[in-house]
């Protein structure tokens, strides 16, 4: 029986998964140059918080998410160079609530064996019925170049889903995380960026962010920087803070390209300032309370049940790998 590793020789690295890899990674941050549009809404003198008029029916809304994990790092070996490798496995879904009632949709999950610096099996790898995992590659070659793979993957599906999604007028698709969908699409979705990496605003803006309330809003603002899409955004205080907390605790950012125009885009601030506080949930059930609603930390458990055990997974890796050491 031929190997399905075609002259790569594959070992499992020893350190567990969320440690990272034996070998030390220096991280580059992406400096995005940007330029900001302050005076979409109200000029910049003007910025103050508010809390919305929205009074309309609330639409049906359909929350999209995906989870990944590193099952196995992987140290590859072929024509004398050593490779970085990952095992992984994503999955992603979608929690539809209307009516008052919130239901799993759709989900996909994929398994991906990803190689660093450009190399690729030629054909997917069977661990055992029920475990297949396709082929792919990264041109980078340091450590976490496949774990970024993996992430790209999941993220690309999220974005099918929502497009999917989205072609329901009816519906609000809220896609968790940064908006990776650029163009104007048949429905509306918005970005929910609940890990404030960025502020974007400038130290004027900034008293104002602070001031915000439970269910208050700042102002709509553009943003177009290098790389990436222009996109309206805004911020919104979706739970009150401790006081021993973070003047940032219970912010959230939201953001909608570009395509939907300023009207558009100030109808969706309303809507999604009246609708998301309803979905916050308490910080006894969620550690990431308040930022992780409730849809999204459910779908978030359902996808990580639906991966399966990754003991018993990597357990039949290296079950796999010692069979074929055997033959060597």
């Amino acid at each position: 029986m031929s190997s399905p590793f075609a002259g790569f020789d594959v070992r499992i690295d020893p350190w567990a998964v969320e440690y990272g890899s034996e070998t030390p990674t220096e991280f580059q941050t992406d400096e995005e140059a940007v330029d900001l549009d302050i005076a979409v809404e109200h000029a910049a003198e003007a910025w103050a918080p508010i809390t919305p008029a929205f009074a309309g029916p609330l639409p049906a809304l359909a929350v999209v998410d995906g989870v990944r994990r590193m099952e196995a790092r992987l140290v590859v070996s072929t024509g004398g160079r050593t490779l970085h490798g990952a095992l992984g496995a994503y999955g992603v879904g979608v929690v539809h609530c209307r009516d008052g009632r919130a239901t799993f949709g759709e989900e996909i999950r994929g398994r991906l064996l990803i190689l660093g610096s450009g190399h690729m099996l030629p054909a997917p790898v069977v661990v055992s019925p029920g475990l297949v995992y396709e082929a792919r590659s990264v041109a980078d070659d340091d450590p976490d170049a496949p774990l970024r793979g993996l992430h790209s993957e999941m993220r690309i599906v999220e974005e099918q889903l929502a497009r999917r999604l989205a072609g329901d007028e009816r519906v609000l698709v809220l896609a968790d995380g940064p908006l990776s969908i650029g163009d104007n699409t048949a429905g509306r979705v918005v970005g929910f960026v609940k890990r404030l990496f960025k502020m974007y605003l400038g130290p004027e803006q900034l008293p104002v962010l602070r001031a915000l309330t439970c269910g208050t809003r700042t102002p709509v603002f553009l943003i177009r920087s290098a790389g990436r899409f222009a996109r309206y955004s805004w911020f919104i205080r979706i739970a009150n803070r401790l006081r021993v907390e973070s003047d940032l605790t219970g912010l959230v950012r939201l953001e909608v390209s570009e395509g939907v125009g300023v009207d558009e885009a100030i109808r969706l601030a309303e809507l999604t300032t009246s609708v998301i506080p309803r979905f916050v949930p308490s910080r006894s059930r969620d550690p990431r309370a308040p930022q992780n609603l409730v849809p999204i930390g459910a779908l978030e458990q359902h996808l990580r049940r639906g991966l399966g055990d990754t003991r018993l997974i990597h357990r039949r890796l290296a079950t796999l790998l010692a069979r074929e050491l055997s033959h060597v």
